[in-house]
């Protein structure tokens, strides 16, 4: 095993018309979190020559991922793959995605693991070889307490990310990283009160959802009892439940925060906006959250 990478040589120039061309995509398409993985696929394909993308969150606080693919083959074989990524992203910070580690680098496999030592990793013997993926080259973008990660895969028989390969998804991160913020910011300003809500504070009941949303829209427990048609000591019950799990003081409180909540203040956006990605659940690795909001 390489003890350290490969120095950096020359940055890619932006200049360069195939790399100013995808970051002026990149901010033209003014993505929200919804639509950003796809334009990364693309973007990230045609950059590094890639034959399959990754797009994916890391959890500091809970060591657990969500991680989205470009491709959407082999379901059955994905989950092994996944599991195995899982059980062995331990055993070296390139697996990991460590900000101080990554840095504003690109680093490849190959900046680590020789050509003979990379196959007899169990982390490649496990979860990469097997669906054919042979050479890796990783962004990372750190965002509060979460890491994003970017991954340029080719498959068995492909050579090694070249060093300008390098250099444009190094030039590439920094515009990724601003796009990214702007993209979550879009994300938020879309959501309703009540999916700000059930973001934010997974512990809330649908029921309790439903009388929190008419509450921000400033409607009296007679009025909320009337709509939802119960009776009014349970509307009671309900909006007493709702301010003790805000910790808010008032009717005003709850309101305020169903505007203005950080919706990915506990976990990040891949564990709440269902857009099925391969995760842990229940400690197996699986797709999880499509169609629908995890938590």
């Amino acid at each position: 095993m390489k003890n350290s990478p490969l120095p950096i040589t020359r940055k890619s120039s932006e200049d360069d018309p195939a790399l100013l061309a995808e970051i002026i995509g990149l901010y033209a398409g003014e993505p929200d979190l919804h639509e950003l993985p796809p334009l990364i696929f693309s973007s990230v394909s045609r950059l590094a020559g890639a034959d399959v993308v990754t797009y994916a969150e890391f959890h500091q606080a809970t060591q657990d991922f969500r991680s989205l693919v470009s491709v959407d083959d082999a379901p059955e074989r994905r989950a092994v793959a996944m599991a195995a990524f899982a059980r062995h992203m331990h055993t070296h910070p390139f697996w990991q995605g460590t900000p101080d580690f990554f840095g504003a680098h690109a680093w490849r496999e190959s900046d680590f693991f020789s050509d003979t030592e990379f196959p007899a990793l169990p982390m490649a013997q496990d979860a990469f070889l097997p669906s054919g993926a042979r050479r890796l080259m990783t962004i990372v973008i750190p965002h509060n307490d979460y890491v994003l990660t970017v991954t340029a895969v080719r498959i068995i028989g492909r050579p090694a990310f070249s060093d300008a390969e390098r250099d444009r998804m190094e030039a590439f991160r920094s515009h990724l990283l601003r796009v990214y913020r702007q993209a979550q910011e879009r994300t938020i300003a879309r959501l309703t009160p009540v999916e700000r809500l059930r973001y934010a504070f997974p512990d809330l009941t649908p029921r309790q959802l439903d009388v929190a949303s008419w509450i921000a829209r400033g409607k009296s427990n007679d009025e909320i009892a009337a709509i939802l048609e119960v009776g009014i000591d349970t509307v009671k019950a309900h909006a007493k439940a709702i301010s003790g799990k805000l910790g808010a003081d008032s009717r005003v409180g709850t309101a305020v925060l169903a505007h203005t909540a950080l919706p990915f203040a506990r976990f990040p956006p891949l564990w709440k906006l269902g857009v099925g990605a391969w995760g842990t659940e229940e400690g197996q690795v699986v797709r999880v959250g499509e169609g629908a909001a995890e938590r």
